[in-house]
């Protein structure tokens, strides 16, 4: 009895699978792929040690993390590994605020932007009489290695601010400064030579030939940004990264 029932529910049946087949698999397949997804939830919640997702505070690069609280001067409070042997001895000094600023920049960094530039101040040199590793080291102490915003924005590599006789392109800098803007990189190299033997400094031109020490020494008692420690900065700079290489 029980097998004749079986029979005819299965003769019934049988119709209409054959019939519906295509419709049935279809929603097989979804419901497996609902049960699978809900599974694997569970799994990832549940398993123990792995977060589902990393931190975003340990994705920071290692110049982030390096990066601490700067006070109102841009000077960096924390303490930190330099690799600068000389960095303690500035202090709380504000001129110390490009130097300090470069130490937080990537060395990686850095020597791309020697590499990048190291051309551009072999030639200024041998057109200007202004040694290549003075233009290297006053470039990355200003820009930061071509970081910072006025070298991004406006190619402006050593912050060059804005005279009465300046006639070309401007931009903002900190505290409402003037300060001077570039098509290119090239354009910003040989306006800072042209800065630094002309005008208000042409006595650097006696300069000619000098050691890199003199020309930092020069560069300083000029009517450049008025950084009283402008002189040693340079040399240190140069020291660390080996500039005078290109001094030829």
């Amino acid at each position: 009895m029980k097998n004749e029932s079986r029979k005819l529910v299965l003769g019934r049946l049988w119709p209409l699978l054959n019939q519906h087949w295509f419709k049935i698999g279809l929603v097989l397949l979804v419901l497996y792929a609902v049960l699978s997804k809900d599974l694997s939830l569970n799994i990832s919640i549940e398993e123990p040690g792995t977060p589902a997702v990393q931190p975003k505070e340990e994705l920071q690069s290692t110049r982030q993390n390096r990066r601490e609280t700067l006070t109102d001067n841009g000077i960096n409070t924390a303490q930190t590994t330099s690799r600068f042997d000389f960095l303690p001895s500035w202090g709380d000094n504000p001129d110390a605020k490009l130097i300090l600023l470069l130490e937080q920049t990537e060395e990686t960094d850095v020597r791309k932007f020697i590499k990048r530039f190291s051309h551009v101040a072999e030639a200024e040199q041998e057109k200007y009489g202004i040694p290549a590793s003075i233009i290297l080291a006053q470039s990355l102490l200003h820009s930061m290695a071509g970081q910072h915003p006025a070298a991004e924005r406006g190619n402006n590599y050593f912050l060059l601010e804005c005279t009465d006789d300046w006639q070309g392109q401007t931009q903002d800098g900190e505290k409402s400064q003037c300060l001077r803007r570039y098509d290119n990189a090239w354009m910003s190299f040989r306006d800072h030579s042209l800065f630094l033997t002309t005008g208000n400094n042409r006595q650097l031109r006696r300069l000619n030939g000098a050691s890199f020490q003199d020309w930092a020494v020069g560069i300083q008692e000029s009517t450049f940004q008025g950084n009283e420690e402008l002189a040693k900065q340079l040399v240190r700079v140069i020291q660390e990264f080996g500039l005078d290489q290109f001094d030829g």
